[in-house]
């Protein structure tokens, strides 16, 4: 099983590439795409309602990551599903790191269901990083400070407040911090099990049937917020060494028409200048080891499968 990761800044056509890249690789193979995008770009993409993981076209299944439901789903299967209804719950979901670890629950689902390929398109720009450092977040989650204080709330069990957490229940309510300290006293009784989709998760990021294909487009210094991503996913040892750029223009000073209005002389000239520079831009990639593709413009919309089918014929990568 080979797993690709799809990265980039927020707006340079990064889902539909990695629902592109799926769909290639679901010619020869049985594939899936998962998008962790909180954006849910590829839905429109493929113009199906994939809330669930379905099969969108022959070898190619597809999801997107609803993280209240991998969490619920979580807390149902080792008991501890009444934390899922609690008020607290959403509050709790959006503190942690639970997008990331809903993330995770997901792909390793998924993993373990026998494809050839898994695709993930990741959230945009520095989230990103924050997704692949959550397994070891997780992992680190219950020795906080903060969580320390919570539990030890919760220990003593409805007792007497004193101290910083007297003061701790005078601004938010006495009732409210229990119940917080209660609930994330629950959670941690199933910390082993966290623990263990954590590990996993680190496994599959680290293994050597990961790629990481970085994606962007050569307008809004997008290739430049592209290399300060690679610069902190180094940083945690992913290496990443294809870029696709999506979004391509190919001017020369050849072509233009004779007679041309003043304006079509402008425009293409502006076309020229930037069609210079992005092949500036490609080559100092390239210089950098980088090994990159250019993903022509399409000048369509991309809003159903035969569309990214056509679409899908542009891209390369290793």
């Amino acid at each position: 099983m080979k797993v690709i990761v799809v990265l980039g800044p927020g707006g340079v056509g990064k889902t539909t590439i990695s629902a592109a890249i799926a769909v290639k690789l679901s010619k020869k193979a049985k594939t899936a795409l998962i998008t962790v995008d909180p954006a849910k770009r590829l839905k429109s993409a493929l113009s199906i309602d994939i809330d669930e993981i379905k099969e969108v076209r022959k070898n190619l299944w597809a999801t997107q990551v609803d993280k209240f439901k991998e969490f619920s789903d979580f807390a149902q299967k080792y008991g501890i599903s009444e934390i899922s209804k609690t008020k607290l719950f959403k509050i709790a979901a959006d503190m942690l790191p639970s997008e990331e670890y809903a993330s995770f629950l997901k792909i390793i689902e998924i993993y373990e269901m026998g494809f050839d390929y898994i695709v993930v398109d990741t959230p945009p720009s520095l989230k990103f990083i924050s997704f692949v450092s959550a397994p070891e977040k997780i992992l680190s989650l219950f020795e906080t400070d903060v969580i320390r204080y919570f539990l030890e709330i919760a220990s003593r069990a409805g007792k007497r407040f004193s101290g910083p957490i007297g003061i701790a229940g005078r601004i938010l309510g006495a009732d409210f911090v229990v119940e917080f300290a209660n609930f994330l006293a629950n959670l941690k009784s199933i910390f082993s099990q966290m623990r263990e989709v954590s590990e996993k998760a680190q496994k599959i990021l680290k293994g050597e049937n990961t790629v990481f294909i970085g994606v962007a487009s050569p307008y809004d210094r997008k290739i430049e917020e592209l290399l300060e991503i690679i610069k902190e996913a180094e940083k945690l040892d992913i290496n990443i060494t294809q870029i696709i750029i999506n979004r391509y223009l190919d001017f020369s000073d050849d072509g233009i028409p004779i007679n041309s209005p003043e304006g079509v002389v402008k425009l293409h000239q502006e076309l020229v200048n930037f069609s210079s520079k992005a092949r500036e831009q490609v080559k100092t990639l390239q210089l950098k080891g980088f090994k990159v593709f250019l993903v022509e413009e399409l000048f369509k919309d991309i809003v159903s499968i035969p569309v990214l089918e056509e679409f899908s014929e542009k891209i390369e990568f290793i």
